[in-house]
């Protein structure tokens, strides 16, 4: 397995036996952080500490969520920037990074560098599963060094030994030249993006991106790659022999979940440093790592030192599609259905944007060009009490749109029990951006953004 894993010796652990290893890491660590990291000092006093790793008493632990982190940077100030969150001098941090702040204030993450190999070896992990070898020419497309996605991503390609071509923040046009004078073979980036980068490199080199060097597609940073007809797209727009998942976040690790080259799901790969709980969302209980199992990813680093969490939960919502794969690694194979901040409510019904998304692409993909967003009344708008209003845009115009909105209609009621109002738009109607794509969005006053 040595030239098929990064990490061997974790990767085919089994998968009970990597959990027991890493819960007998997690006393060590709370008893650090109580002793040296104001946010957690109150929050584990009165915890027996010593046996925290027990399944019992580690569910007496309390979560950690973004706002708390937020909170706990909101009076930080110059001898202590990280605020709360910070558990050593800042003479020891080598590194800050934020958070994208795409959903509220961003939060800075201080490495020292323990940490920053840590991050390294995990982010390496996660590129090699996903198809990044030392003979890779790898175009890295995220455009801001701050966020996890920027530094420590082109540092994980280099430790691979891949050649690095950091192109974002260029023009669409000027990448597509850079990437196709250079022959590079391997795209890292969002979804959103590689699709978007396949139509402008088209149009920048006068002919298809599947006529440049690139094989292999990485993306993530949204759900979405997991939907079969949205992989088709991109191998078939790029060229694409391998189309990869990948996931992380920099709260806990940028480097956490990858797709083997097996499919049908991401592989844990964050765990020499990461211990990964799945939960009802609901009432915080366990649940366990079965086929078709669904909940919410819960992270505690056990190795990170300067701005520590416990029990982070992460808002994904993970559904396991397997618990084997011929590839060798013995970590539970998921997908990312949706989050928390994006699940919409239809009178009683939950439900996830990416999830009506998935069924109009399963059932429609020859009548539409791909793009669709939900309307809203308000950005903080949850509960629709009417129809949810659903914009799709048509690949060309049907026979009979009456009709295929109907279809589309009483499909999501099948299937999701909820009910949409489906309007159907021309080609080029959605604005397609560079970085991610919101799947819902609130309709200007003056008209349409």
């Amino acid at each position: 397995m040595a030239d098929q894993c990064f990490d061997p010796e974790i990767e085919t652990r089994p998968w009970p036996e990597l959990l027991t290893w890493q819960r007998d890491r997690l006393p060590g660590q709370l008893s650090r952080l109580a002793e040296t990291v104001p946010l957690f000092q109150e929050r584990l006093a009165g915890l027996d500490i010593g046996q925290a790793g027990s399944p019992g008493a580690w569910s007496a632990v309390p979560f950690t969520t973004k706002d708390d982190l937020r909170a706990a940077q909101a009076d930080a100030g110059p001898e202590q920037p990280l605020g709360a969150l910070q558990a050593v001098p800042m003479a020891d941090v080598v590194q800050v990074l934020a958070s994208s702040g795409t959903t509220g204030t961003p939060v800075f993450f201080g490495l020292t560098e323990p940490d920053r190999q840590a991050w390294l070896h995990s982010i390496a992990t996660m590129f090699f599963t996903a198809g990044v070898r030392p003979t890779s020419r790898v175009a890295l497309t995220t455009g801001m060094p701050l966020v996890a996605g920027g530094l420590p991503y082109a540092d994980a390609v280099r430790h691979i030994g891949a050649t690095l071509v950091w192109v974002g923040g260029q023009t669409p046009a000027r990448t597509a030249t850079i990437l196709d004078r250079l022959g590079v073979d391997t795209f890292i980036g969002t979804a959103s993006y590689a699709t978007f980068a396949a139509a402008r490199f088209g149009e920048a080199l006068g002919r298809p991106a599947a006529g440049t060097a690139m094989r292999t597609i990485i993306a993530g940073g949204e759900p979405g790659l997991g939907e079969a007809t949205i992989r088709d797209q991109l191998a078939r727009e790029w060229g694409a022999a391998r189309i990869s998942e990948i996931m992380g976040l920099g709260d806990v690790m940028p480097g956490l979940w990858a797709e083997c080259p097996e499919g049908g799901g991401m592989h844990f790969t964050g765990g020499r440093h990461v211990f990964v709980e799945l939960i009802d969302p609901a009432d915080g209980s366990s649940v366990p790592w079965e086929d078709d199992a669904h909940g919410e990813a819960v992270y505690t680093p056990f190795t990170r030192q300067a701005t520590p969490v416990v029990r982070f939960r992460s808002r994904d919502h993970l559904r396991v599609q397997s618990r084997r794969c011929p590839c060798g690694r013995t970590s539970p194979r998921i997908r990312c259905v949706g989050r928390t901040d994006d699940m919409l409510i239809y009178k009683a019904m939950n439900v996830f944007p990416s999830a009506i998304r998935e069924v109009v692409l399963d059932e429609y993909a020859a009548h539409v060009a791909g793009p669709m967003r939900i309307r809203k009344q308000s950005a903080t708008q949850v509960r629709f009490d009417d129809p949810l209003p659903l914009e799709v845009e048509l690949a060309r115009p049907p026979s009979d749109a009456g009709a295929l909105r109907q279809r589309i209609e009483e499909s999501i009621r099948e299937r999701l029990r909820v009910r949409v109002a489906v309007e159907l738009l021309d080609r080029g109607s959605i604005p397609v951006g560079e970085y991610k794509n919101a799947l819902t969005y609130v309709r200007e006053e003056t008209g349409r953004p």
